[in-house]
């Protein structure tokens, strides 16, 4: 493009007279542009390649680890829940134990009080025959004896 604007101006007869030194300018001209590419542009463009890529590979990189964290986070979650679910488990399976121990425990009671009670009014029942029997002589031999006293003689056949 620096040639055809060289060459056109020298045809067009402007103020610009092409000469040698316009060749030996463009010579040096593509020499540095040739090695600024070499030993500048080139190692430039590489290691600006190198940090992309190795940007591109951390974000990756973070991008999998937060991946693998999500995926141990739910795992650990989902242990977690399934751990408390089994401990909420046990803990029922326990308390119903100990509510049915208890149940059986207060039936249990509950039938030997039951049975006490029973033998308890049997002996009441026994023990209020023996007083009435008690009583019912008592009463008989204080019946004669007032009847004798009163009357001074044995009474015999109107009490049985």
């Amino acid at each position: 493009m620096l040639v055809t604007t060289a060459l056109a101006l020298a045809e067009g007869g402007g103020n610009i007279s092409p000469d040698p030194s316009l060749l030996v300018v463009l010579f040096l001209f593509l020499i540095f542009v040739f090695v600024l590419n070499r030993i500048l542009f080139k190692p430039i463009g590489r290691v600006l390649d190198e940090r992309e890529a190795l940007t591109v590979g951390a974000t990756a990189e973070a991008r999998a680890s937060a991946r693998r964290y999500e995926a141990k986070l739910a795992e650990y979650e989902a242990a977690t829940r399934q751990a408390r679910a089994e401990g909420f488990r046990a803990q029922e399976q326990s308390r119903n134990a100990a509510l049915e121990a208890r149940s059986r425990l207060i039936d249990e009671a509950k039938t030997e009080a039951a049975g006490e009670i029973e033998r308890a009014k049997a002996d009441i029942a026994k023990q209020a025959a023996e007083a009435r029997a008690a009583l019912e002589s008592d009463a008989r031999r204080i019946a004669q004896s007032i009847s004798r006293t009163v009357l001074g003689r044995t009474v015999g056949g109107g009490i049985d």
